[in-house]
């Protein structure tokens, strides 16, 4: 888009300037003020919540159903007792099974191993006895430990005959039971028999042959008579008896204490601890583990059986033959099989103990209760939730006071929110105004800080009747900025509110949603004010759509038929009756407030019966017909660019009111006398340029608003009265014609609408003086009008491209070409 270049100001006289300055600076120290007072006024709006009434009796008796629904009047935290309740279930349920070992058991067991010990132990003196029987009638041919190996043998097989404990056992395990130590024999000795009684033998071995007349055997050899250094047995050890017991003892004890299981378990999927005993008498618990981790009666002396190994070989060393530790691994072993049984028991009261301190050690779930939400519902018993709730908001209730701390935190939170949303809406207003509307930003951005601060006044007010929020009408605040500035700036403002209002309800997302959805809508659907009855559209606009949205939020939470959500559709159809009263109602004090002409009050100032358009009428019907035709041709352009048509008419129609001070200077109301004809150029010039200030001064005296001013003001630009001054060139004799006294005194058109004024009222005027004119003639000269007031940069403050020129002389030929035609 290409732009018209902008001219330079004309310089202002020096004696002006420390003046300006000093206004320039008193109204920034004003507007600072004005912003630090507003930002106050919306943090304390925002901090201080109105006490609410809760509406309770001091005591409830949760023993009466109530009649009505009791409801929160603010937002709190409550406990969730179902989330709370999942939460320690699952905490309880981590907590591991407890299991004691059966101490009466293992005392149980370890009494019959030490029985059956004993029993074999009760053996050894007959064993020893027999021993020494046998070392006694031996002779030297024999070994004692053959000696000692046949007459345990033959023992324990006597043994095995007669008592089923040993028969249970095997020989050779139970021989090492039983086996002496060969170093604890009584030593042998061995003595020659006398010759005589060697001869005596002889003859009566003799005799007996020819008596039974069998011829006699070879005799055997006399052997030495035996002699034992003692004939007591008390004196025999038994090393390999002792250690087995040791080993048997220990390795029992060991397994037993350590915790043995059935071979099917109740909950074969749990977790246990087991209380252990240690050596020193001290119980501890052990690491947690599976159940089916602890071992059964077959895994435990699978285990005794590898812990024995290096027992055994340890125990070897001790005994005779250290290289037979495997006889004493599988001796112990054998006298352990039926020994090892289950002894762990489960400790159910310790778990249960464990498991209710597991649950008091979760921190409750709480859950969230908005403003509004039912606690109890009326007709309906009372729950556990309920009570619990209905207490915790008692709480809420009794704490008035805040603590210091957190009154310092939320300063703080709602100063930084305010800041930024001013700060936010400052920089894009500044970016939003166009540099010819930049002296309108203090007039703005001080109604945008009122809008702000009365929207919040109400929902301070508003909570003492209603603790939602969904009654303050935040719609209003945009659809009011959409009149009185524009669309852009008002969804910035409404947005805004929305913002602070749910920040003033405790940050409630719903209100925020519901109050932007309705305050967008009201703002779109005001894009032009033709009629008082467009406020009333936008409202119902915006209620409509809030409906919308807040059906959409109750059918994504709630029952469409509940009581929570027919309340809070009729919440928001109230909100939006109050909208439809409040607009109209502060439309016009903000409008003489701020100074801002609305399109409403210039459709005030269009009606024709007005009394200055009345004069204008009957004292100068010339101007007046030209007027009511150019607000016609002004209004078209106006509407084909994009630019408010209305105000371009109400201008049109009050530009030349001026004329009414002189009317008989203008040709249109001239009566073919010519007042000029006597008058020299310059004052001429002077009396026609006067029509724009004297214009002016009589839009003030009937308090007409500024657009129109601007409008009569701005109408000429600083153009230049050409035909007086080609007068004045002609008749000039000393060269003393200077260009700067007939130009009209200007400003230059600031808006497109009051361009578009000037460049309709050329062409208006001037068009009378075309010969035979047709469509194409008009568009001619509208051409060289537009090109004239180009070169002379007219249009330099005022915004309009190229494209918007050709499109307004488009319009303007062909209107103008129209209303000839009908002629």
């Amino acid at each position: 888009m290409i732009t018209m270049r902008r001219g330079k100001k004309k310089p202002r006289p020096a004696s002006l300037a420390p003046k300006q300055a000093r206004t320039a600076f008193t109204r920034k120290h004003q507007e600072k003020a004005i912003i630090a007072v507003a930002a106050v006024l919306m943090v304390l709006l925002l901090l201080h919540e109105p006490a609410r009434d809760a509406g309770l009796p001091a005591d409830i008796d949760t023993s009466v159903i109530p009649r009505d629904d009791i409801r929160a009047a603010t937002s709190y935290r409550s406990v969730d007792l179902t989330a709370t309740k999942i939460a320690q279930d699952e905490a309880a349920a981590r907590v591991p099974s407890y299991y004691q070992i059966d101490q009466l058991r293992v005392r149980s067991r370890m009494q019959v191993l030490e029985l059956h010990i004993q029993r074999i132990e009760e053996e050894r003196d007959a064993v020893a006895r027999e021993i020494v029987e046998a070392l006694r009638t031996s002779d030297a041919t024999q070994t004692e430990e053959e000696i000692v190996q046949r007459t345990l043998s033959a023992y324990v097989a006597a043994l095995s005959e007669e008592f089923e404990w040993a028969a249970e056992m095997s020989n050779a395990n139970l021989i090492l039971w039983l086996q002496p130590d060969l170093g604890s024999l009584p030593e042998r000795i061995f003595e020659a028999p006398p010759e005589a009684n060697d001869a005596d033998a002889m003859s009566e071995a003799l005799e007996t042959t020819a008596q039974d007349d069998t011829p006699p055997e070879t005799p055997a050899p006399t052997l030495d008579a035996v002699r034992l250094e003692t004939d007591s047995h008390a004196g025999l050890t038994f090393t390999y008896g002792d250690i087995l017991r040791e080993l048997a003892m220990e390795s029992a004890e060991y397994a037993l204490r350590q915790g043995i299981r059935k071979e099917n378990p109740e909950n074969p999927g749990e977790s246990i601890v087991i209380f252990q005993q240690t050596p020193t008498g001290e119980t501890q618990p052990s690491p947690e583990m599976p159940i089916m981790s602890v071992p059964t009666p077959e895994e435990a002396l699978e285990q005794v059986r590898q812990r024995l190994v290096d027992r055994a070989k340890e125990a070897a060393q001790e005994t005779e033959q250290p290289t037979e530790w495997a006889k004493l691994h599988e001796a112990a072993i054998e006298v352990l099989e039926d020994i090892l049984v289950d002894t762990i028991r489960a400790d159910r009261v310790y778990s249960a103990g464990a498991r209710e301190r597991a649950r008091e050690m979760v921190e409750p779930v709480y859950r969230e209760i908005r403003s509004n939400m039912k606690i109890q519902a009326g007709g309906e018993p009372w729950t556990p939730q309920s009570i619990v709730d209905l207490e915790a908001y008692y709480d809420v209730l009794a704490d008035e006071a805040l603590p210091s701390r957190q009154i310092f935190s939320m300063l703080a939170a709602y100063a930084l929110l305010v800041l930024l949303v001013l700060a936010g809406i400052y920089r894009s207003f500044r970016i939003l105004l166009s540099e010819s509307e930049a002296d309108e930003f203090p007039c703005l951005y001080n109604l945008a800080l009122l809008l702000l601060v009365l929207v919040l006044a109400a929902g301070w007010v508003g909570a003492y009747f209603e603790p939602t929020g969904f009654l303050i009408p935040v719609a209003a605040v945009g659809i009011l900025f959409a009149i009185l500035a524009n669309m852009r700036m008002a969804v910035l403002v409404g947005i805004a509110a929305t913002i602070l209002l749910s920040a003033q309800y405790q940050f409630d997302w719903r209100l925020l949603v519901v109050g932007q959805i309705m305050t967008l809508a009201g703002i779109f659907s005001i894009f032009r004010v033709r009629r008082r009855s467009d406020m009333a559209k936008a409202s119902l606009t915006a209620t409509g759509t809030g409906l919308l949205a807040m059906l959409a939020l109750v059918l994504a939470k709630d029952s469409l038929l509940s009581d929570a959500a027919l309340r809070y559709l009729l919440l928001v159809g109230m909100n939006g009756a109050i909208c439809l009263m409040v607009v109209p109602a502060l439309l016009s004090p903000l409008e003489r407030l701020f100074g801002i002409t609305t399109d409403i009050q210039l459709l005030e100032y269009s009606d024709l019966n007005n009394e200055l358009l009345n004069r204008l009428a009957i004292e100068v019907p010339g101007t007046y017909a030209h007027s009511l035709l150019l607000g016609q041709l002004a209004e078209a352009a106006a509407d084909a660019i994009g630019a408010n048509g209305l105000k371009a008419r109400v201008c049109a129609y009050y530009h030349d009111i001026g004329k009414m001070r002189r009317p008989t200077y203008f040709v249109e109301n001239q009566n073919g006398e010519n007042v000029h004809d006597a008058l020299s150029p310059r004052l001429s010039a002077r009396a026609i340029a006067a029509h724009v200030t004297q214009g002016a001064e009589m839009a003030r005296e009937y308090h007409l608003p500024r657009p129109i001013i601007d409008g009569i003001l701005e109408h000429h630009g600083t153009f230049l009265i050409g035909y007086f001054y080609q007068q004045a060139l002609e008749q000039q004799k000393h060269g003393d014609v200077q260009e700067e006294d007939f130009r009209y005194p200007g400003p230059k058109p600031q808006h497109p609408e009051t361009a578009i004024l000037m460049i309709c009222d050329a062409c208006e005027s001037g068009i009378r003086s075309i010969k035979n004119p047709n469509e194409d003639r008009v568009r001619e000269f509208v051409d060289k009008i537009v090109a004239a007031r180009i070169a002379d940069r007219q249009f330099d403050e005022c915004n309009l491209t190229l494209r918007q020129l050709d499109k307004i002389a488009d319009v303007v030929a062909h209107r103008i070409a129209i209303n000839l035609h009908t002629r």
